[in-house]
């Protein structure tokens, strides 16, 4: 339940965004994401336990390297097709191409932090 109003949520969001009502959907995720956190903080029996945590870990690196690779083919391509003159680069996808190495900037900047805990 605590996933499925979380997913409900970001799609809230999403879909009321792109029928023209941002501030619904603002209200609509506030309303479902904090329901979602107020089920994990209030249930009284186990939510999450060590499975989960073994899960999400590797869901969280397959995610990262399928996006990782996904990056490293495409935006190197892109950039060949666009000196080459096949296509131009499109604005919506610039702060896609910023954002990966922020991702995975911060990716290694924890990866040393948690190697450092004890």
């Amino acid at each position: 339940m605590h996933a499925a109003l979380s997913g409900l949520s970001g799609l809230t969001l999403g879909v009321l965004i792109a029928f023209g009502y941002p501030l619904v959907g603002v209200a609509g995720f506030a309303l479902l994401f904090g329901a979602a956190g107020y089920l994990q903080v209030n249930y009284s029996a186990t939510l999450f336990d060590e499975r989960d945590r073994h899960i999400h870990e590797r869901a969280s690196g397959w995610t990262l390297a399928l996006f990782g690779w996904a990056c490293a083919l495409f935006f190197p391509t892109m950039t060949a097709l666009v000196a080459l003159g096949y296509t131009t680069w499109p604005d919506w996808l610039v702060p896609i191409a910023l954002l990966v190495p922020v991702v995975y900037g911060v990716y290694g900047f924890l990866l040393l932090v948690a190697r450092r805990q004890p």
